[in-house]
């Protein structure tokens, strides 16, 4: 049975797009008009069970290439819908202001959940919270001697911030903090008493959840 023999169009109508699964959403990025709908179930229910839930953020026009039923450009609409995806969700961290819980950080640094790097940023507060600047210090794997406390700094004296807090993803998905991270804050949070510039939270975004060692009492 096709999708749209099981009313999914109808349904998403009526109740709108969350209603969908991933796998409604995906036939109907690749259809051209709402007929179309069954004919990609197949390729649809292919790439959702190869690549289920966030995984589907980090395809590439080669794993496209290898589901049947899939031409070229089909697939590039699939990684053009993604792409609008993830700078939505960039665009929806440039509109915190201000940071004055821990649900503030974790929304401006939310995007770091989809990245398959480990990034290292900051995000520089004047004396009422609000956020001055943001900056990836660095890419790639999390060590204590490659994200020193200067590079973090040096930005927090040229803005003259009041305050600093620092964010960092686990590409594997689960935010538990390692001892490294554990480490690297304590030196920050050091480095800070020294400049007069405070370090309110590391927070850790993963995709499976975040977590504010501030939170934890870590800091």
């Amino acid at each position: 049975m096709g999708i749209d023999e099981a009313g999914v169009l109808a349904r998403i109508q009526q109740l709108g797009l969350q209603s969908a699964t991933l796998h409604d959403l995906v036939a109907m990025i690749l259809s051209r008009e709402e007929g179309d709908v069954g004919h990609y179930e197949t390729a649809a229910a292919d790439l959702v069970r190869r690549y289920p839930g966030k995984r589907l953020v980090d395809l590439g026009q080669s794993e496209l290439h290898s589901i049947a039923g899939l031409e070229q450009f089909e697939g590039l609409r699939i990684l053009a819908a993604i792409e609008i995806g993830r700078r939505a969700g960039q665009s929806r961290a440039q509109l915190v202001n201000e940071i004055s819980s821990v649900e503030d950080a974790f929304r401006l640094f939310e995007w770091l959940a989809e990245e398959k790097q480990e990034h290292f940023c900051a995000a520089y507060l004047n004396t009422k919270g609000a956020v001055i600047s943001t900056k990836v210090i660095h890419i790639g794997t999390l060590n204590m001697s490659l994200v020193g406390a200067r590079e973090v700094f040096r930005e927090a004296v040229r803005e003259n911030a009041a305050s600093v807090v620092v964010a960092h993803n686990h590409p594997s998905g689960d935010p538990t903090p390692s001892p490294e991270d554990l480490s690297l804050t304590q030196r920050l949070v050091e480095a800070g008493t020294v400049l007069d510039v405070k370090v309110l939270d590391h927070v850790i975004i993963g995709s499976k959840g975040n977590v504010s060692l501030m939170r934890e009492g870590l800091i």
